[in-house]
């Protein structure tokens, strides 16, 4: 057992005497891997999709090239998202330099970004942002409509998305999947992307080996529509018109 898991048991063991369900969230962790990409032509390939990082973080991709309403795509080499970058060895360093990364938005809680940290080398080179949002043990839909509704958070991502010099921006949570596939269907609705296309983005999360929920996901965009669609949601959220004109222009590929 790495010393990554066994940080994130111990975290898991501390949580548990806040309510049982901390384990169920964390258990499944040495499980995962870190980065398992499919190998192509198999079954459980998704194209397209750019990974990066791969067997330094986990599910870590580009949300570059993911199809729009309008027939755009999103602009590559902008926006990552993934899980922690606390396994980056010299070779995974000398990746995420190459990336050019600037910021990284982690979004987990103050207790488990101290207890396992990204590393020094990720946080030497690019800004790093705290935006968290709440731990989705049982990851239910109410879970995720959770992590929606932490519009401060959502804010500050698209605050820095609508700033210049920020991107290429990597953003990520525990496993890369539940907070960080929330915020990926915000963003990528804002851009104009159908619900379909931001299922099918979220279900790579599956093919990189760790699971999904979708009806989890569908709950969000289901929510989202509720409240008046991404615009209206955004809105309420304190982000102004001008950050998502601004935030269209940087990660729509033209």
């Amino acid at each position: 057992m790495s010393v990554r898991i066994q940080t994130l048991t111990c975290l898991a063991l501390a949580l548990a005497a806040c309510g049982a369900k901390a384990i169920n969230y964390y258990d499944s962790y040495d499980d995962i891997g870190t980065g398992a990409v499919p190998e192509a032509g198999s079954p459980e390939a998704m194209p397209p999709v750019s990974w990066i990082l791969a067997g330094q973080a986990q599910n870590a991709r580009d949300l570059g090239g993911t199809p729009l309403a309008d027939g755009s795509t999103v602009a590559h080499g902008k926006v990552y998202r993934g899980g922690p970058l606390s396994g980056l060895d010299a070779t995974g360093c000398a990746e995420f330099a190459r990336l050019g990364i600037r910021t990284i938005v982690d979004l987990r809680t103050e207790g488990e970004f101290v207890y396992v940290p990204d590393a020094a080398c990720a946080t030497a080179q690019a800004q790093l942002v705290h935006a968290p949002m709440p731990v989705p043990y049982s990851v239910s839909p109410a879970d995720y409509i959770a992590d929606l509704d932490a519009t401060a958070s959502v804010a500050a991502v698209f605050a820095l998305l609508a700033t210049d010099g920020a991107c290429p921006l990597y953003f990520h949570c525990t496993y890369g999947r539940d907070r960080s596939g929330v915020l990926a269907a915000a963003i990528l609705s804002a851009l104009g992307a159908t619900h379909g296309a931001i299922m099918d983005e979220y279900q790579l999360t599956a093919a990189a080996g760790l699971g999904s929920y979708p009806e989890s996901l569908q709950a969000v965009l289901d929510e989202i529509d509720r409240r008046g669609g991404i615009e209206a949601y955004l809105a309420s959220a304190g982000v102004s018109a001008d950050a998502v004109t601004a935030l269209r222009a940087r990660l729509i590929a033209r």
